[in-house]
């Protein structure tokens, strides 16, 4: 097993989680269940073999893409195939973090994955060719940033409100209201929630709720004993029915089937 994790610095660190590298033997379980977490990614199969994303409500259908794909800002559950995961290299952006590196708004690629060579022509395979090539992860990581900062769009910045309600958004998503985030920005209702639906994806309701089952399975992950009702108080929600509708509604899974399929990896849940 191989594998690396690289945090760029300014000025792709604002947009940037991680670049990251995986090579491993495939895993135990056919497929897993991803949870949203509202940031897009960038996922290149360095294997032969198109990239297959499956529908979690029924695992015979499936979608074929290319050997690279942008997956949108999710406020969903996607399903993908282990048997892929041999060789893979990724780009994990920040929430809101692809912005400015593709044409098309964020809310149009929500939910939803893209073939990179309809955004990227051309390029996305000489990328894959020089990581192919490349002798050591830490080239890999390298080659990757700068081909990044080449394919910048726009601006490498965020509107100061929508970047100010990110970080309220994800500090304290179990404090922070769309209301008290407008008391702060000077902006309308609308036109914040257009600025932030374009360069997010989500709709800034939908990111904060995303936000706000994140910092649940943040605080539950791989813990024994949960107690199910003060996770759920603590993270902000009103009642225990409101709590399960929600975390449902964006894993797919009760609460206690997540404790008992969840992975070594926070959002990503076995299944078969």
């Amino acid at each position: 097993m191989v594998n690396g994790l690289y945090t760029p610095q300014a000025p792709l660190a604002q947009f940037v989680k991680c670049f990251w590298y995986w090579e491993g033997a495939p895993q135990t379980h056919a497929k897993e269940q991803l949870m949203p977490n509202g940031e897009p990614a960038i996922i290149i199969n360095l294997r032969d073999e198109p990239m297959r994303i499956y529908d979690p409500r029924d695992l015979t259908r499936c979608k074929t893409y290319g050997l690279a794909v942008l997956s949108g800002p999710r406020s969903r559950p996607f399903v993908i195939d282990t048997e892929q995961e041999d060789r893979v290299f990724g780009i994990e952006f920040q929430p809101g973090g692809s912005f400015p590196f593709f044409r098309v708004p964020s809310s149009e690629i929500a939910d939803s994955d893209v073939d990179l060579e309809c955004l990227w022509r051309g390029s996305v395979q000489e990328l894959r060719e020089q990581l192919l090539e490349s002798s050591d992860i830490d080239t890999m990581f390298g080659l990757a940033e700068a081909f990044l900062l080449h394919q910048t769009m726009r601006p490498l910045q965020l509107h100061p409100g929508v970047a100010f309600a990110l970080h309220r958004f994800c500090v304290r998503p179990h404090a922070t209201t769309v209301a008290s985030v407008l008391d702060r920005i000077g902006l309308s209702h609308r036109r914040f929630a257009q600025i932030f639906h374009d360069q997010v994806g989500l709709t800034p309701k939908s990111f904060s709720r995303v936000q706000r089952f994140q910092r649940v399975l943040r605080t539950v992950h791989r813990l024994p004993g949960i107690d199910w009702p003060d996770v759920a108080l603590a993270c902000g929600y009103y009642d225990q029915a409101h709590f399960i509708h929600d975390f449902q509604a964006f894993s797919g899974f009760t609460p206690t089937v997540y404790a008992v399929r969840a992975t070594e990896h926070l959002n990503h849940v076995r299944l078969v």
